[in-house]
């Protein structure tokens, strides 16, 4: 059942709009990741980056710590081939049973080919697309060629790729520690093992646990389902094949030197994060004097100088953005003095400042604020000599 919901939670996240839009979607035209209600641009991908690393860090310490659960338990690999694991089995059957299993695992691939597809576009879209004969080259190529992925390697590979070709099968060795959490075979009771070979049937990489903690077990624990009840028939105890802290006997230590520094690596590592979108601002602002429009004195004496000026909401909320300019000696007229912004619009507009300063260039701050929104640049500020 777990691996039934962890399955639908997968198909049906890109389904889940939040604020009118997708709960995790990168959006490749506009270069935006839809993150449950926050919509992160191409220039705030550090956040992104800072979120990474905590994963990141997150798994080396829950590796440490509880082994290959992620393999055995969450990783996609694992859950197709669980869940299509009736469908193999009536392929090597032969038959009109296997004909019908090819068709089904096809079946599964090419949602399975969807589903990714649909991270990136909308799942919206892309049935009206589908449905219309309009799908673009890009994603129904993607589709296909992910699908086609899905499906050889739903027939010819199956666990074999956690046995041979996953990066992380070959990391566990450099990993794990003494005291990891691992399925392992209890030699302290090896008379106890009458050689019936029912762990080595039933595991999916086709590895004996037996024979000692080995890089191809992807802790799964199907060994230790088909060992215990031939166990408890035999009046012996169950726990020749279980999970153990390191070597069987050895007691439980997660308060270990590696597991704390991880764990605290992780916790900083999401603090940054945390710190750093605590501190992201819905409104974006760039300016730069415009090159069109030279420095100038009004008929009154003041300076005139003007700028072009890129704003951006990034917020889901309109936003009405007042505009001011700082320079030492007093704020000058700005105008537009208020710019209206749609949800996601991006504006670039001519800004003319006027002041009375005294000849020279100083540094102005350029202020751009509204609803608990602010963004501010350093522009020039020159005052031409009178003539």
């Amino acid at each position: 059942m777990a691996e039934v919901a962890q399955g639908a939670l997968v198909l049906g996240l890109p389904f889940l709009r939040v604020g009118g839009e997708s709960a995790l979607r990168f959006d490749v035209p506009t270069l935006r990741l839809h993150l449950f209600g926050t919509a992160l641009w191409m220039d705030e991908f550090f956040l992104v980056l800072a979120g990474t690393l905590f994963l990141a860090l997150l798994f080396l310490w829950a590796t440490l710590a509880f082994g290959r659960l992620w393999c055995g338990w969450s990783c996609p690999q694992t859950l197709l081939s669980d869940l299509t694991a009736p469908l193999d089995r009536w392929r090597r059957q032969g038959g009109l049973r296997a004909a019908a299993a090819v068709l089904g695992l096809a079946t599964v691939s090419a949602l399975a080919g969807a589903n990714l597809v649909w991270y990136f576009v909308s799942p919206y879209q892309f049935g009206r697309e589908l449905a219309a004969g309009t799908l673009g080259p890009v994603a129904a190529g993607s589709w296909a060629v992910l699908g086609g992925v899905v499906f050889l390697d739903l027939v010819f590979l199956r666990a074999r790729f956690c046995a041979t070709a996953c990066p992380y099968a070959r990391l566990q060795g450099a990993l794990f520690d003494r005291h990891t959490l691992v399925v392992a075979y209890d030699r302290r009771r090896e008379a106890d093992c009458v050689d019936c070979g029912a762990c080595v049937r039933v595991c999916p990489t086709g590895i004996d646990i037996r024979r000692g903690l080995q890089m191809e077990c992807i802790a799964c624990g199907d060994c230790i389902d088909a060992c215990q009840p031939i166990m408890r028939k035999l009046g012996r105890a169950p726990d020749l094949v279980a999970w153990f802290w390191g070597e069987p006997g050895a007691p439980r230590r997660l308060s270990r030197p590696g597991v704390l520094a991880l764990g605290g690596a992780a916790a900083a590592a999401l603090l940054l994060t945390a710190a750093a979108g605590a501190g992201r601002s819905a409104l974006d602002l760039a300016a730069s004097p415009a090159s069109q429009y030279a420095p100038r004195l009004s008929p009154d004496g003041r300076a005139v100088n003007a700028y072009t000026v890129a704003l951006e909401n990034r917020g889901r909320r309109p936003l009405l953005v007042r505009l001011a300019l700082e320079a030492p000696g007093g704020e000058a007229r700005v105008r537009p003095a208020e710019v209206p912004l749609a949800p996601g619009e991006h504006r670039r507009l001519t800004v003319l400042a006027e002041a009375r300063l005294g000849p020279g260039t100083v540094s102005a701050e350029l202020r751009a604020e509204a609803e608990r929104a602010r963004a501010s640049r350093q522009v020039p500020f020159v005052v031409p000599e009178a003539r």
